[in-house]
């Protein structure tokens, strides 16, 4: 029952935030993609305010500067950071909620062997 509700009440939040120009599902006109968002002019607001106040609380201690990297990086960085070699992140969906969840954050005592 609270999936129901829990799904009934992102389409209202969707539904509302469309009509307040705050977000519009990326391509929407084209028929979607699903999980990337286009931010409209109230969502840009909200989106900066948000992420620079998280910058700011990560970032206002005397032992901590902030940097903006790339996105986008030279091969040689992933393979110096171990993530070529060895990075694994296995994933499992769920058939009965069809949800997708890292396997390492399951509790054992949801899992069927």
């Amino acid at each position: 029952m609270s999936e129901i509700k829990s799904l009934s009440d992102m389409n209202d939040l969707v539904a509302l935030s469309k009509r307040r120009g705050i977000v519009f599902q990326s391509s929407e006109v084209y028929g979607g993609i699903n999980a990337c968002w286009d931010y409209g002019p109230l969502g840009v607001e909200m989106k900066n305010n948000v992420k620079q106040l998280w910058f700011r609380s990560m970032t206002d201690r005397d032992d901590v500067e902030g940097l903006d990297a790339a996105i986008l990086m030279h091969p040689k960085v992933w393979e110096a950071s171990g993530h070529v070699a060895g990075f694994t992140d296995p994933l499992v969906d769920c058939k009965k909620c069809k949800q997708r969840f890292r396997e390492d954050k399951i509790p054992a005592e949801n899992v069927k062997s």
